[in-house]
């Protein structure tokens, strides 16, 4: 028997989606961990210490008994796959937040540091291990939502290049956000890559079946909150002119209280409130999606979905995978198994004395939800 105390996470469901669930552990030991939830059955052959693993081909809407078993132990979970929004599935995009190429430290006074012994600093790591488990999810294009570099420098945008690279054939949108225009040094590029990858300094937009994906840069140079200021209108003319539903990529969370309720701030209430009681009096379903406050959260604004999706190098070290379905979509957030990403986002959730362990998560069903359209948008 194992006992989890307060340095390792505990066996979980982590993620559900219509017909999966995934499974994580801050310390299980070398050997093989095997789940089971009915008749199906996932295992991996274990390292030992942190991990995860999917269990696949469920039924959606379905509460399932999953059983996980390891050298020693093992524990029942209890979960529930989401339903599956109306009609045909037409199209699967990912995005990623905060990935901070270029850190070394982590934690509120910046003690934490990697001791692995990795050559590749572990916000490298995370984000490439991030963006090869959305492509093998099924993803057809990656939005990054800002704060791609730690500071605006030519390093930490080289760096963003090579991670562009690495995966050239995916298409992407990026998107600035606070550390990208901090103004430490140098300025944000046109581009990065050898690919060129364009940095979104206004409003751009990319078509799939069924959804179409707005990006918008709220990032004020040299101020670490945002403003909709210049981007408002254009968002709100690229969604007048769809004709399919809408998902918008920010970088800065839309703050719902006229004092911020938590660290950092994002943007205003006032203005946020306004932008989306404009974008819910569109005819089409909207999602917005942010990042910068790197914790996972969701909640609707008449109708439409808002939500907070974490960092892919801290704790809990996640990605964000959406399925466009004719009458609705679904959103999964998934932490990075790779182990030389999940060995050191573990070790993060001890940041801030162990409180962002807590906090930075958020309840389950705010990570993993489907919703189905209200208004009945045109089948693309």
């Amino acid at each position: 028997m194992i006992l989890f105390g307060p340095r390792a996470s505990p066996p979980q469901i982590w993620a559900v989606e219509d017909t999966a669930v995934q499974l994580t552990w801050g310390d299980l030991p070398p050997g093989p961990v095997v789940a089971t939830a009915g008749s199906s059955r996932a295992a991996v052959d274990h390292l030992g210490g942190p991990g995860g693993l999917v269990v696949d081909h469920l039924g959606p809407d379905r509460a399932v008994d999953v059983e996980l078993w390891w050298s020693g132990g093992s524990v029942t979970l209890p979960a529930r796959t989401l339903p599956q929004p109306p009609g045909r599935l037409l199209a699967r995009f990912a995005t990623i937040s905060d990935l901070h190429l270029g850190a070394l430290r982590w934690g509120a006074l910046k003690t934490m540091t990697d001791s692995s012994g990795h050559e590749v600093p572990h916000p490298y790591r995370c984000a490439s291990a991030a963006v090869a488990e959305a492509v093998e999810w099924g993803a057809e294009l990656l939005v990054i939502k800002g704060d791609a570099a730690q500071h605006e420098t030519d390093r930490d945008f080289a760096a963003v290049g090579q991670l562009a690279d690495e995966f050239d054939s995916l298409p992407m949108l990026l998107i600035p956000g606070n550390h990208d225009v901090d103004g430490r040094a140098g300025s944000i590029p046109l581009t990065v890559g050898r690919r060129r990858l364009p940095f979104t300094r206004r409003v751009d937009r990319f078509d799939l079946p069924g959804v179409r994906v707005i990006a918008a840069d709220t990032a004020v140079p040299g101020r670490g909150s945002g403003s909709l200021a210049r981007v408002c209108q254009p968002i709100l003319d690229e969604a007048s002119g769809s004709d399919r539903p809408l998902f918008i990529a920010l970088h800065h969370q839309l703050q719902q209280g006229r004092l911020p309720r938590h660290w950092p701030v994002g943007i205003s209430a006032p203005d946020s409130t306004r932008f989306l009681d404009r974008l819910d009096g569109i005819d089409r379903p909207a999602t917005v999606s942010s990042g910068h406050t790197h914790r996972n959260r969701a909640r609707f604004h008449r109708s439409v979905m808002v939500t907070e999706v974490g960092s892919t190098k801290d704790w809990p070290g996640v990605w964000a995978g959406y399925a466009v379905y004719e009458g609705g979509i679904r959103q999964v957030v998934r932490r990075i198994m790779r182990t030389d990403a999940i060995t050191w986002t573990e070790y993060s959730r001890m940041a801030l004395n162990g409180l962002w362990g807590r906090w930075s998560p958020g309840p389950l069903d705010q990570r993993c939800l489907a919703h189905a359209w209200a208004r009945s948008p045109t089948t693309v």
